[in-house]
């Protein structure tokens, strides 16, 4: 994306999880070009603050606030930080996430269970459930969950992950249902995009990905997800609620 701020989103206010890298970074990135003042709320401490200068030396604004979305205080910590900075919020992207690599389902465990639980819908819950107060203060808000294809497709050795994607889905149509009346959004997205285990891999296993990919190519974390997530966020979003999108490049149903 262009270095330019566009003002879309100008006076707005959004929080992202788990924005020191990958997705989160991409969408953070793209709420600030598009106006948005950002806090990014971030377990580690380094790459949420590199997240920070990346926005403010292209005018943006941000502040980092670490934070381990699996601890109740630290998330009101974040939320209260960041009504503290920039004096309300309208925008949550639930986006941080903890995931073992592949495990087969026999191989599982409690723990992973748990972590992935934890640090997905039990995290996602809570801070829509603080954001709720200051969404309505502001006369309605936009909350943006992630899911994943490992979910809604079954994907193999991702149980506990797949898990707690659909927990993530079913959270955001309730909430969706229940919120409306105060003009607050809700909205689930499922990306394919080029994450940090992305980059990991090697140039055989990139194509070997890529040929599932009707579009034949990753998703960019700014342009593809964050994009969406900047049309939620805005006026032209404001009829969309309720809703699953796949941000994948037709992946869905071609794995």
């Amino acid at each position: 994306m262009g270095d330019a701020v566009v003002e879309v989103l100008a006076g707005k206010v959004a929080i992202v999880t788990g924005a020191g890298r990958g997705v989160g970074r991409g969408v953070a990135l793209a709420l600030a070009r598009a106006g948005a003042a950002v806090a990014v709320l971030e377990v580690d401490a380094l790459t949420g603050a590199r997240t920070v200068d990346e926005i403010t030396a292209f005018g943006g604004r941000a502040c980092a606030q670490v934070c381990d979305v699996k601890d109740p205080a630290d998330c009101a910590a974040g939320v209260a930080a960041t009504v503290e900075a920039f004096g309300g919020l309208d925008v949550l992207v639930n986006n941080a996430q903890q995931v073992r690599p592949f495990v087969r389902f026999e191989q599982a465990t409690d723990a992973d269970m748990t972590a992935c639980w934890e640090s997905g819908p039990l995290a996602s819950f809570r801070l829509m459930q603080l954001a709720h107060p200051h969404f309505r203060a502001r006369g309605g808000g936009v909350v943006v969950n992630f899911g994943s294809g490992a979910g809604t497709e079954g994907m193999p050795g991702f149980a506990a992950y797949a898990a707690a994607k659909e927990a993530t889905r079913g959270l955001t149509k309730v909430a969706a249902r229940e919120w409306g009346r105060d003009n607050i959004r809700v909205n689930v997205l499922c990306p394919y995009a080029a994450s940090e285990h992305w980059h990991s891999l090697s140039e055989e296993e990139q194509a070997g990905r890529l040929r599932s990919v009707p579009l034949r190519r990753m998703g960019d974390p700014e342009a593809d997800v964050g994009g969406v997530v900047v049309f939620l966020a805005s006026d032209a979003g404001s009829y969309v609620t309720g809703q699953t999108i796949m941000v994948d490049g037709g992946t869905a149903g071609f794995r």
